[in-house]
């Protein structure tokens, strides 16, 4: 269940960035920012791990020199603890309710839209018989007229791009 203070034990961190508590003790100790009652801020924590984490220090290889810097084991190991920063940032994020899954977003603005485009062509069968009876035209002239300069406008809107539509606000 995400925390909704946002905060962890050091235990808890440590097991979300892939490290042992012991090395969060020593992080802490080197800086890594921690709440009066021992409990680490994860946002916090996580910006000072990508920021602050010295590659050389981590490995007893050290840094790589620039003349080893390509493909050596230790460049490696560091590109993995970005990532593994990374991760832990983006699942952080996920818990807090801040990300949301591509493919959902899509199939929903997707079902959105078809609901809205189904709407308005609704709205042109309902109306269409009643625009002709106030203005006594012929029903099926005055449908066929309204059905197709509907789907132009719903043509036209389909092929502006997002966003033309601002914000939202």
């Amino acid at each position: 269940m995400p925390k909704l203070d946002g905060t962890e034990t050091k235990t808890a961190f440590a097991a979300r960035v892939g490290l042992t508590k012991g090395r969060i003790s020593q992080l802490v100790a080197e800086g890594l920012p921690v709440r009066g009652d021992g409990r680490i801020d994860v946002a916090e924590g996580l910006a000072w791990i990508e920021t602050n984490l010295d590659p050389a220090r981590r490995y007893k290889g050290g840094a790589p020199t620039a003349t080893t810097r390509t493909a050596t084991l230790s460049e490696a190991k560091r590109l993995h603890e970005i990532v593994k920063v990374q991760r832990a940032r983006l699942a952080f994020e996920r818990e807090q309710g801040k990300l949301i899954d591509a493919d959902e977003a899509r199939r929903t603005v997707f079902a959105r839209a078809r609901a809205e485009r189904d709407a308005h062509l609704a709205w042109v069968q309902r109306t269409a018989p009643l625009l002709a009876a106030e203005l006594g035209a012929d029903p099926r002239a005055t449908f066929a007229a309204l059905d197709r300069m509907m789907r132009e406008h719903l043509e036209h809107l389909a092929d502006l791009p997002l966003g033309s539509f601002g914000d939202g606000a």
